[in-house]
């Protein structure tokens, strides 16, 4: 072999050795990273009791919102939510659950209510949720979000607005039509997903999968239940978008109230009477009365009043009232729905003519007689029929 020869050979065991040496260090790390990813999933396990999974989290600068799905019964439960910007720790709440029962679902919602924290110049915030029971962690989740709200590429939220009857919302297709060209939009598929809150406690849900958006897009969703007067309440909806996959949420507050409404297309006055059509806008049981005022050219009025019945939404009432001592001439008729304590829900207004005067209505006196007469009739009735009997 000459020096060439053997040269080349060495230059090839060379070689040799360093793909040796390098499918032995491939092999090694490919048996210590398992042994590492086991070892942080063991750790984190440790940490998880389990016993309660999370099956829903959603936050951003202004709620967080969070379903627990309990696997068995705990005496201590607890929800802890933490707000962080980097390390500074801007809030942390914790609802106390107290005992649950195995396959029990709660949801809490969050309002941060610390907008002032809340900065244009910090990148992004983290939101941890934590289900407790006792000083034992049972299950968390973490998301990270920036100040400012994802918005919706293909969509627009027009509307979405609640009160004491319902809760509506309103949707439509941006327009990616360019100048100078048609294209037809691309249609959005959402889910939305309505809570209705009194406080933090979540007291109605409903949620509606895979809906195409193609043009417009309304949906009103009625309260099935009463809601108390005067008490402040917040609907909540979250709109997931399947594409590009964002979740916002938009919120609503209002207090609760009475609200009646006259049906325009339903009322009838003439020179005998009038009568009105009133329907329930609210879940908050309307208790109250409907009068009617007569104005004279002269400017005296007569007011007539009818007691309503209670009515909630979709519920309608009709009243009718007879006039007494309305001399002839023309009138001003205003009607007005008025609740117990004397506010005025809902009104209309109109004219009247009256072309002869409607007397005074006299009630009917009984005289004697016909008393004794009627009396004399039932003692016969009677004998009759204690003879039949006989």
């Amino acid at each position: 072999m000459n020096r060439l020869e053997k040269n080349s050979f060495f230059k090839q065991k060379d070689i040799v050795r360093f793909f040796s040496a390098l499918l032995f260090m491939i092999i090694v790390c490919s048996w210590i990273n398992p042994a590492f990813a086991a070892a942080g999933e063991k750790a984190i396990g440790e940490e998880k009791q389990g016993g309660a999974v999370i099956t829903d989290f959603f936050s951003d600068h202004e709620l967080a919102d969070a379903t627990v799905q309990f696997e068995k019964p705990l005496e201590n439960a607890s929800l802890v939510f933490t707000l962080n910007s980097g390390k500074k720790l801007l809030k942390s709440e914790t609802f106390l659950l107290g005992s649950v029962e195995k396959g029990q679902k709660v949801t809490k919602v969050l309002f941060w209510g610390v907008e002032e924290d809340f900065r244009e110049d910090r990148d992004s915030y983290k939101a941890q949720v934590f289900v407790k029971n006792g000083s034992e962690n049972m299950d968390s989740k973490e998301l990270s979000f920036s100040y400012r709200n994802p918005a919706l590429l293909k969509l627009k939220l027009v509307d979405f607005s609640a009160d004491s009857e319902k809760a509506s919302v309103l949707m439509s297709l941006t327009n990616p039509a360019g100048f100078g060209s048609v294209q037809l939009p691309e249609p959005g598929v959402v889910d939305l997903d309505l809570k209705l809150l009194s406080g933090t406690d979540v007291i109605y849900s409903e949620k509606q999968k895979n809906i195409p958006v193609i043009n417009t897009y309304y949906n009103a969703s009625y309260w099935p239940f009463l809601l108390e007067k005067g008490k402040n309440y917040t609907a909540l909806l979250k709109v997931h978008s399947h594409s590009p996959d964002i979740t916002t949420a938009y919120r609503s507050d209002f207090i609760a109230q009475e609200k009646v409404e006259i049906l325009d297309f339903d009322i009838d006055v003439d020179e005998y009477g009038a009568s009105v059509t009133i329907v329930g806008r609210s879940q908050v049981p309307f208790d109250g009365i409907v009068r009617f005022v007569l104005t004279s050219e002269n400017g005296e009025a007569q007011v007539f009043e009818e007691t309503a019945d209670i009515l909630t939404a979709g519920k309608e009432d009709t009243i009718g009232i007879i006039w007494q001592g309305i001399p002839k001439g023309d009138y001003n008729v205003k009607i007005y729905v008025l609740n117990l304590e004397g506010e005025i829900l809902d009104s209309h207004e109109t004219v009247l003519r009256v072309f002869e005067s409607v007397p005074e209505a006299n009630p009917v006196e009984e005289s004697p007689g016909t008393g004794f007469l009627a009396a004399m009739g039932i003692i016969l009735c009677a004998g009759v029929l204690s003879g039949r009997k006989k």
